[in-house]
């Protein structure tokens, strides 16, 4: 254990998996948090990450769904309540990219996109509201990215759904903050994970990477430092901002 920021509270990672979703939900299970990993494809990365936070000595289960579907979210939340009891935290992480031109991307793969980047978070954020509600109190974060914020080429669906969610982040901030909900966004730049090992490694990842002012891409155990600030009790004061752990490639 490390800290305390989280203790005796339960935190709902999705997309928990990998990445930046893992690196959320051990660094909560570090301040003292239970943590409930959401995976969908992935059980042998759900269970790395199970282990990771069992391994610093306390309650971690896993939980599989597929948040495009509504019927699964609210299914997943009501696991996870029967499981711990309650639900004080909810991060929505679970995401997808598409990369490629415009005029090339079928209604389909749009839709996809939208219902796991956007649409998931609607419904998940729908089901954990009520208990929350019930108390008084929560944290909801919600993973946003530097491309909701800054056009790019050939992103159309995945900013989109980024800048949906930053929208979404707002708007639910206002509604629920006086009822003590506290809703907020990370708006990640280009985050070394095996998701963006290709770009990284890519002649745009070394254009990008010129771009930045510090000269480098962030690792997602520190844009998870920003979640679990968010989370804690530190971040009292903050409702409906976006942090952006981007390395300078974005300054709103």
């Amino acid at each position: 254990m490390t800290g305390d920021r989280l203790a005796r509270k339960v935190v709902l990672v999705t997309g928990g998996s990998r990445g930046i979703g893992a690196e959320i939900a051990v660094k909560a299970a570090a301040e003292g948090a239970s943590v409930a990993v959401h995976y969908r494809d992935s059980a042998q990365g759900a269970q790395r990450t199970q282990r990771r936070a069992l391994d610093l000595g306390v309650d971690a289960d896993i939980f599989r769904a597929d948040l495009s579907h509504g019927d699964q979210a609210v299914a997943l939340v009501d696991q996870v309540l029967a499981r711990f009891g309650r639900i004080d935290a909810l991060v929505n992480n679970a995401g997808r990219t598409l990369v490629g031109p415009f005029l090339e991307i079928t209604s389909t793969a749009w839709d996809e996109v939208i219902a796991t980047d956007l649409s998931a978070a609607f419904h998940t954020t729908r089901a954990v509201l009520p208990s929350m509600l019930e108390r008084g109190n929560g944290a909801i974060v919600n993973i946003a990215s530097r491309l909701g914020q800054v056009g790019v080429h050939e992103t159309a669906a995945y900013s989109a759904a980024k800048a949906g969610l930053i929208g979404l982040t707002r708007a639910l901030a206002t509604e629920f903050g006086p009822r003590g909900i506290r809703v907020n966004a990370v708006a990640p730049g280009v985050t070394i994970t095996d998701m963006t090992a290709d770009l990284v490694d890519s002649e745009e990842g070394k254009r990008r990477m010129a771009a930045m002012p510090l000269g480098r891409f962030g690792r997602a155990d520190e844009v998870a430092d920003a979640v679990i600030f968010l989370l804690s009790d530190d971040a009292a004061l903050f409702v409906g901002q976006t942090l952006n752990p981007n390395s300078g490639g974005y300054m709103p």
